[in-house]
């Protein structure tokens, strides 16, 4: 179950835009150890895919990724994608942001937790960076190491990030959104870049961020979900990232459902001559440990989850691409 709801434009590249719309990026959070960052410029053009696929797919080994085809192709060009890694001390629930270089705009971002702990929050903050927060899965207060990412460009036309929020959702379940824009000369659907989310409560995680693609409508939805071990119900917010017009090249690559043990997870890969900018999934049994960029190579995405009430999950969810 999902619930639907208008949203909020947080920011927007118009200096018009900006000045009724936005809202200043939150104060830098205390940082308990040195953070060390790094940053990778991956490609002098990115071109990403907006577009998702109906959970549920068949189940399919955890091995390699089956050949793949775009669900659908969005074209629109943001600029010199750049990764930029930070990694330290974080208490349970403190925000951390891997911050964007100055005139860039987050379109991605992951985190790589230690075991033990979940991801509580991952989604973009305009003229910021990428945020996450993390739970203790044994309601440990003691602080722990992590890393968070960010993949950051120069923004495409009209770039905004427009938030909604749903209390009392049912555990496992979410809130959706569509990029929609009421502003003059007329209303109009705009193009999805990517999601983020946060599940709120003193024990809750996410179970999903992911984009949705709607084929009887030919648009996409942005869904985000969670869960608490000490309620039925819990807070959910979404983040979408949304430009006007798609006029690039990139792909959405929709990755099929698959199980995996506690502690392992699926490496999926975007086509050659790609490179990876986010990804995004849906798992009703788990709590996500891992999303990241592979230090590997700039094509691929780690996930590891665990499912606190078995020794194996089902996760499936997408790729975004761009050629270069």
């Amino acid at each position: 179950m999902a619930v639907w709801t208008g949203g909020e434009t947080l920011t927007s590249t118009s200096r018009k835009e900006t000045i009724l719309l936005s809202r200043r990026s939150p104060a830098r959070p205390r940082r308990l150890g040195r953070p060390r960052a790094r940053s990778r410029v991956l490609a002098a053009a990115l071109t990403v895919t907006v577009a998702a696929a109906v959970v549920g797919a068949s189940p399919s080994a955890s091995v390699a990724s089956p050949a793949l085809a775009p669900v659908v192709t969005a074209k629109y060009p943001p600029a010199e994608l750049e990764m930029v890694e930070e990694s330290g001390l974080a208490s349970p629930y403190e925000a951390k942001i891997a911050h964007c270089p100055r005139g860039k705009q987050p379109v991605g971002g992951g985190f790589d937790l230690p075991e033990g702990h979940s991801v509580a929050a991952s989604y973009p903050v305009a003229d910021s960076g990428w945020l996450v927060k993390a739970r203790s899965d044994r309601g440990d207060p003691a602080p722990f190491e992590m890393t968070w990412y960010a993949m950051c460009s120069i923004p495409s036309k009209g770039y905004r990030i427009v938030k909604t929020s749903a209390k009392d959702v049912p555990n496992r379940h979410g809130v959706g959104l569509d990029c929609w824009n009421d502003a003059p000369p007329y209303p109009r659907r705009e193009a999805m870049v990517n999601v983020g989310g946060e599940a709120k409560g003193s024990t809750a995680a996410l179970t999903a961020i992911e984009m949705s693609y709607q084929p009887s409508r030919t648009y996409i939805s942005g869904f985000a979900g969670g869960a608490r071990t000490d309620a039925d119900t819990v807070e959910v917010d979404l983040y979408v990232i949304c430009i006007e017009q798609p006029d690039g090249s990139g792909d959405w690559f929709h990755q099929e459902r698959g199980s995996y043990r506690n502690g392992d997870g699926p490496t999926w890969t975007c086509p050659r001559d790609n490179n990876v900018v986010g990804a995004g999934f849906f798992s009703w049994e788990a709590f996500l440990r891992t999303s990241k960029p592979r230090s590997t190579g700039n094509s691929d995405w780690e996930l590891t989850g665990v499912n606190p009430l078995a020794s194996e999950y089902e996760i499936d969810g997408h790729l975004i691409c761009e050629r270069y």
